[in-house]
């Protein structure tokens, strides 16, 4: 658990975000020549980077708050992340025609994503607020 400090889980999440800023706002056409398998990769590694949207902006607001409060977010980080990873990994990245209930790549994403940030704020305000 040492390894994630505070310094290096802020820094490998800033690059993670900034790769994927990069990966999101620049058309795979514009370094891909085979247009078709470029654009599924990057579609995927655009949805796996959108989890650590969240693992920045909450490891920026644990950087200066207590060491028990950064622990006990970190702690939550290190299992939560690769779990939402493997489930997203397992699901289809189109519906093939049942849209009834879209659970694609991208919705499960989303809602894992939302899911984190509920419980990693919760668990920062709790302890927070806990002297």
């Amino acid at each position: 658990m040492n390894w994630f400090t505070r310094k290096r889980l802020l820094t490998i999440s800033f690059i993670l975000v900034l790769i994927f800023s990069v990966a999101y706002f620049i058309h795979p056409a514009d370094f891909c020549y085979w247009r078709n398998s470029c654009s599924f990769v990057s579609e995927i590694f655009i949805l796996y980077l959108m989890l650590f949207i969240p693992v920045f902006l909450f490891s920026l607001i644990t950087f200066k708050l207590k060491e028990s409060t950064f622990s006990l977010w970190r702690n939550f980080s290190v299992w939560a992340i690769p779990i939402s990873l493997i489930i997203i990994s397992f699901l289809p990245t189109r519906t093939h025609g049942l849209d009834f209930l879209p659970i694609t790549k991208g919705t499960v994403i989303f809602s894992l994503t939302v899911l984190y940030s509920v419980i990693s704020l919760l668990l920062i305000i709790y302890k927070s607020s806990k002297k």
